[in-house]
């Protein structure tokens, strides 16, 4: 798939802000409200209107498989999406109609002999009725989309793209709905002025998105893309153009509907970015060495959008953060506990130690383990087929992954342990994780949301050896980790080696306070514009 056209230089004065979108993500992109496309964009200003300009040219496959109907229910179902939104989608299927003599006629005012009074004439004639902004912003569009037309052209030209304007904008919906970023859809076949129309539109800050099946449209889009804001997307198949679906469409068996989507998943997202949902059943987590700043930055990204992910056979390596804050800054623990809370995601699983938590077990209950191990090894398919295994009833990708991840824990050296108890210690620690830590495990896609540990530490125990497994254990597994250690005591590095985790002090320590009950949130919480920081890791 071929991506070309799109430019990030916004043009001088204007108040329309292009936004980056993917084949993967426009469908939901083009869906978000005016608020949450300004917290993504670059600019922060709440009059920028952030559009998308989209083109997606053929099809990821031929319309004699049963791939192409997931193709055209997607189309379908996104058509649907925005009708249910509270944007005003402008639908045009069969192209623009030339104007009719009585929409001319509108115009039969204006000379012809004098290019710039002609220009001037036909701008006083636009109109938006109840969207003023977009009204001023058509004049100076007009003006700019006209710049190269040859004066033979002009008059015809300025009717076409003023008549065109009227139709889109003069229904009741428009009007109720134009605070919002209306979305243009245009289907099927197009001509040089109509592609110039779509461009004119964005520059109103419109959503523009425009679909067709048949290859022979990208060179017309390509050529006639004059601003270089249009994202185009060059899908590897051509059809002939076919009604826009009006339902959705059955795949015969289940079965088949899952191949078929992992299919088209291999056309559209066959990439080192674009990944199907759960594609890698294995993973390697890979420590990030962090300044305290970023950490605020990193923890709410994805794992396929941080430095260091990438990918190796079926295996994800996934950047992920392992660290201790002592202190707290500036001494205030109104704020401190503010920045817990926005730590927190659907993800997230937060604790407070206290002197009962997790204590060690008696040693005599660990020689059950001895016929597990072999040298310094566990013999991980003997465990799993044991009646030991606790995790029978999770998915064999699972299981698999917490046993390799037990004897990594054993080879890491992360684990100050005696040898004779290490690799017993890690058995029992590893079967009998917690349930609902095994729960969010199930919900983790090793490409998308990394899932969240945290535990705050007032007390003065260190931690014990089974707490201190269970870190480097979900450590590995690739959660995020954070001990808040708001007394500066020490806690994990009791029996957890200093290379394991990154150690940041800040601000005053603080002894006697109450911890609040933190609730676990539906959906990330938003975060505050993150600055420089934000922009460089965006």
């Amino acid at each position: 798939m071929k991506f070309e056209g799109f430019s990030t230089a916004s043009a001088d004065a204007s108040p329309i802000s292009y936004l980056s979108t993917t084949a993967e993500t426009f469908p939901s992109d083009v869906l978000k409200t005016k608020s949450e496309r300004t917290l993504i964009s670059e600019s922060h200003n709440s009059e920028t209107l952030n559009v998308y300009s989209i083109a997606l040219i053929g099809t990821p496959v031929n319309n004699d498989t049963d791939d192409y109907f997931v193709y055209r229910n997607m189309l379908f179902t996104l058509r649907e999406n925005v009708t249910h939104s509270p944007k005003c989608l402008i639908y045009i299927l069969t192209g623009m109609r030339t104007p009719t003599s009585e929409e001319v006629s509108l115009f039969s005012g204006i000379s012809s002999t004098d290019r710039e009074s002609t220009l001037n004439d036909f701008i006083s004639c636009v109109q938006i009725k109840g969207d003023p902004i977009r009204e001023k912003l058509a004049k100076n569009a007009l003006k700019n989309i006209s710049a190269n037309v040859p004066d033979n052209e002009l008059y015809d030209f300025c009717v076409e793209m003023i008549t065109w304007l009227l139709r889109c904008t003069r229904s009741v919906h428009y009007v109720r709905s134009c605070s919002e970023i209306p979305l243009l859809l245009y289907y099927g076949n197009i001509t040089k002025n109509e592609v110039i129309f779509l461009q004119f539109m964005s520059m109103l800050g419109i959503d523009v998105l425009y679909i067709c099946e048949n290859k022979q449209a990208e060179e017309i889009v390509k050529s006639n893309n004059i601003s270089g804001k249009m994202q185009i997307f060059s899908l590897p198949q051509s059809n002939e153009v076919s009604p826009f679906p009006d339902r959705l469409l059955k795949v015969k068996v289940a079965t088949d509907a899952y191949r078929a989507s992992r299919q088209l998943d291999e056309f559209l997202y066959g990439s080192d970015t674009f990944f199907r949902d759960f594609q890698f059943p294995k993973i390697q987590a890979l420590t990030l060495k962090t300044t305290l700043d970023e950490i605020d930055v990193l923890w709410h990204e994805q794992a396929k959008y941080r430095s260091g992910f990438k990918v190796n056979g079926d295996r994800a390596i996934v950047p992920n953060i392992f660290a201790k804050i002592s202190g707290v800054k500036n001494g205030d623990m109104d704020e401190y506990f503010d920045s817990i809370k926005m730590k927190l995601s659907p993800m997230s699983i937060i604790t407070r130690n206290t002197a009962a938590y997790k204590r060690d077990i008696d040693v005599s209950q660990l020689r059950i383990y001895q016929t597990y191990i072999t040298g310094e090894h566990i013999e991980t398919n003997k465990l799993k087929n044991s009646s030991l295994n606790k995790f029978q009833y999770l998915s064999d990708n699972i299981q698999n992954t917490i046993f390799e991840k037990m004897q990594e824990a054993a080879d890491s050296g992360f684990l100050k342990l005696n040898f004779s108890e290490l690799l017993p210690q890690i058995i029992h620690v590893g079967l009998n994780l917690d349930k609902n830590l095994l729960h969010l495990y199930q919900k983790y896609d090793f490409t998308k949301d990394i899932p969240k540990f945290i535990i705050i530490d007032a007390i003065e125990d260190t931690f014990s050896k089974v707490e201190c497994i269970q870190l480097v254990l979900y450590n590995l597994l690739g959660f995020d980790i954070i001990i808040y250690t708001p007394t500066g005591y020490r806690n994990l590095e009791t029996f957890v080696d200093d290379s394991a985790f990154e150690s940041y002090i800040q601000g005053d320590y603080k002894y006697k306070f109450s911890i609040p009950r933190f609730k676990i949130p539906n959906k990330i919480p938003e975060q505050k514009s993150p600055g420089l920081f934000g922009k460089l890791f965006k």
